[in-house]
């Protein structure tokens, strides 16, 4: 199993374990006849925001794993306009794996200090998972967007890749030492600044947001291309203005990855009729933030980078 990543029927399986399978393929509003782009994210906001359970899986080596699965549920909440109340967590370790590591990962999940309930179970694994699951309602202010009209912008908020360049370091990190610049090294803990998902939400929402979307596995890639099939609409994104720090760039070279494909926990894609206004209060807000893009007619999702296009593609996890 890749680091960071899950397969779809491991996914199921895990689901299934924690109760929560009659979320798995939950129905949601598409597109409709003669529907514009702005209509098609009006009702796919509304539905999404009735869905008041979310989950995520993170796998690797590290207990970091733990505040990423949490800080991904609470972020898939907020952007639908809910709190977190409760969470659970699974997590699945190697059947030969030390008490020791197990006590740092329980150690990790006690110092969120809201976990409702957890459960451990010990697999034919190489790497440690973490399931996590919360439950939210919807947080106090919260206002239903109004339906807009015309065109539909996309707005990014965080750096590409900044969740898991953290633990690429820690995975790699003598190689990367031979590699990289010291000082480079010693900004990797900076891209981790304490989660503000909820800021980062009210904030969209406050200043245009129609609809937002939640980054995780696969990278910003496949969180594009989610949103747009969630929202059933075509886009066109302009590569060059996806916001990403020239260390992820710098570790995803060394390491020969794709540095929009790796572990985005932490953005957030927004749809809005006026984008810059909204990447402005973002930016004004303290978080980095651009339009990307925009929504467009039909089921193609275009990615521009100078003359060349490519089109984005549903991610389907590292199956080991």
């Amino acid at each position: 199993m890749g680091r960071g990543s899950i397969g779809n029927a491991e996914y199921e399986r895990l689901v299934s374990r924690t109760g929560n399978r009659a979320f798995l393929g939950r129905p949601f509003t598409g597109r409709k006849e003669g529907m514009t782009c702005a209509e098609c994210v009006y009702a796919a906001g509304v539905n999404d925001r009735a869905n008041g359970m979310a989950s995520g899986t993170v796998a690797g080596m590290s207990p970091l794993i733990v505040p990423m699965a949490f800080a991904r549920v609470s972020a898939e909440l907020y952007a639908r306009g809910r709190e977190p109340k409760s969470f659970g967590l699974l997590l699945a370790a190697p059947k030969d794996a030390p008490e020791d590591i197990i006590r740092g990962f329980m150690k990790a999940w006690y110092e969120l200090g809201m976990l409702n309930d957890a459960e451990i179970v010990r697999e034919e694994r190489t790497d440690y998972l973490v399931h996590a699951t919360a439950y939210g309602e919807p947080y106090v202010g919260f206002q239903e967007p109004e339906q807009a009209d015309g065109d539909i912008a996309i707005v990014m908020c965080g750096q590409a890749g900044a969740e898991e360049t953290l633990l690429l370091n820690e995975e790699h990190a003598e190689l990367l030492r031979g590699k990289l610049p010291s000082h480079f090294l010693s900004e990797i803990p900076e891209l981790l600044l304490p989660k503000a998902a909820e800021k980062i939400c009210r904030t969209g929402f406050e200043n245009g947001a129609l609809y937002q979307y939640a980054c995780g596995d696969g990278g910003v890639y496949a969180g594009l291309f989610q949103m747009g099939e969630r929202l059933r609409t075509g886009m066109r994104i302009e590569l060059p203005e996806i916001p990403i720090s020239q260390l992820t760039i710098e570790v995803c070279e060394v390491l020969d990855i794709d540095p929009y494909q790796i572990g985005a926990g932490g953005c957030i894609l927004m749809a809005a009729a006026d984008g810059e206004r909204l990447a402005e209060a973002l930016t004004a807000a303290g978080f980095e933030a651009a339009v990307i893009g925009s929504l467009q007619e039909g089921k193609a999702k275009e990615l521009h980078n100078g003359g060349e296009v490519r089109y984005l593609e549903p991610y389907r996890g590292i199956q080991s």
